[in-house]
């Protein structure tokens, strides 16, 4: 069975829910926040072996094991962002991300999205600065402080 191509007629179900949260709190500063949650469950129904003419037959052999896939990924980003000078950007973020694979399904979404959330999490922080220096204008003030 090691070199057999096995293919399966398979019940695949996903839900996707995303919320977004945009906040300012002045022109010039706001809040975003976003958060994903993506499930996906397998339920193989038949299974296949291709020939080697390249049709699908039933097969000679039973499968066994179980091959049905519960997959769940939640992520949260939350970005602050502060213009504080014309062109100048101070942006602070901060990312979590989480995944779940299990072979057994649960039915209930809420239990299925905690058990996603009680994994082990990826964190990231992130501070990034962006200062926009006009050449022209730095150029005058240099020669005014040379001579």
């Amino acid at each position: 069975m090691t070199d057999t191509i096995v293919f399966s007629k398979r019940d695949l179900r996903t839900v996707e829910n995303v919320m977004n949260i945009k906040y300012s709190f002045t022109n010039r500063m706001g809040l975003t926040f976003r958060a994903r949650h993506y499930w996906s469950k397998v339920n193989p129904k038949q299974f296949y072996v291709l020939d080697l003419e390249g049709n699908l037959k039933d097969p000679n052999f039973l499968i066994t094991e179980n091959v049905r896939q519960n997959y769940n990924f939640f992520s949260v980003d939350m970005i602050y962002t502060w213009q504080f000078a014309q062109g100048s950007f101070l942006t602070l973020a901060w990312k979590d991300v989480g995944e779940s694979f299990t072979r057994s399904f649960e039915k209930d979404y809420f239990k299925n999205l905690s058990n996603t959330i009680s994994n082990p999490q990826s964190n990231s922080l992130s501070l990034r600065v962006i200062y926009f220096i006009d050449y022209l204008t730095a150029k005058k003030k240099l020669k005014k402080r040379v001579a």
